[in-house]
């Protein structure tokens, strides 16, 4: 079994992705992500090496994250759960995904539908494979995961053997099953995390705090925007730069 660092080791996958990340691929669907990240990187090794060794610090905080968003997309596809995605919207690109956040007790069924801009030269009704990591609430008494986060396949390697032996790997039920949730939501789809079939499963078990919980995710993704943490970083960069014109 393989060491994960930024992936909790306790959880296993009943159908992990298994897939080498191609940092290639996944720059040309996150280039702006990506690019600010390397943007960081550089100017903060300029700063030290250019400007001033004190911002040494700066660099040390810019290979931190640099390595750390790097580890977790690797982990991302070799460890995350596959599931397949049907497509439900082009322009933009939205992608359906069922999943179950139940931590191996009771039964708590979620749809996300999330916008995949960069996914091009799909249909709805396309079938996507999807690699997905779930993410742990602050509140251990929590029954359930809290959310999790389907990435596309095609977003971690261009390999068509690779995408299709993982279609082939997901059982007809799993795709009744997302069509017959998808029926559940309102149209037009919006990107969010839906509960489903709540009579029949574990979400009518729960206190209504719980459920608030999911709610409030059901708004919106609510992940780390890396973006704007190397931004404010930058900005900061730059004003303490401008003051050793006036100390």
């Amino acid at each position: 079994m393989r060491k994960n660092y930024t992936v909790d080791n306790n959880s296993v996958a009943s159908n992990p992705g298994n897939t080498a990340l191609n940092k290639g691929v996944w720059f040309r669907h996150n280039i702006t992500t990506v690019s600010t990240l390397s943007l960081f990187l550089i100017c903060s090794l300029l700063a030290t090496i250019v400007v001033d060794t004190t911002y040494s610090f700066i660099l040390v905080i810019a290979i931190f994250i640099n390595f750390y968003y790097w580890t977790n997309k690797r982990e991302h596809f070799l460890s995350g759960h596959s599931n397949g995605g049907i497509v439900v919207g082009v322009h933009p690109t939205l992608v359906a995904v069922n999943g179950d956040l139940s931590k191996g007790y009771g039964y708590f069924p979620v749809v996300k539908i999330m916008k995949r801009a960069s996914l091009n030269n799909v249909s709805i009704g396309d079938r996507v494979p999807t690699v997905a990591l779930y993410t742990a609430s602050t509140n251990e008494g929590l029954a359930h995961w809290l959310d999790f986060n389907p990435i596309p396949l095609s977003y971690a390697t261009n390999n068509v053997k690779v995408t299709n032996l993982a279609i082939q790997s997901y059982p007809n039920e799993q795709w009744d099953q997302l069509e017959k949730y998808l029926l559940e939501l309102e149209k037009p789809y919006k990107t969010g995390l839906y509960q489903v079939d709540k009579e029949q499963s574990s979400w009518n078990e729960i206190s209504s705090d719980s459920m608030s919980v999911l709610d409030d995710l059901e708004k919106g993704d609510k992940s780390i925007d890396f973006k704007k943490i190397v931004i404010a970083v930058i900005i900061f960069i730059a004003v303490l730069y401008g003051l050793k014109f006036f100390i």
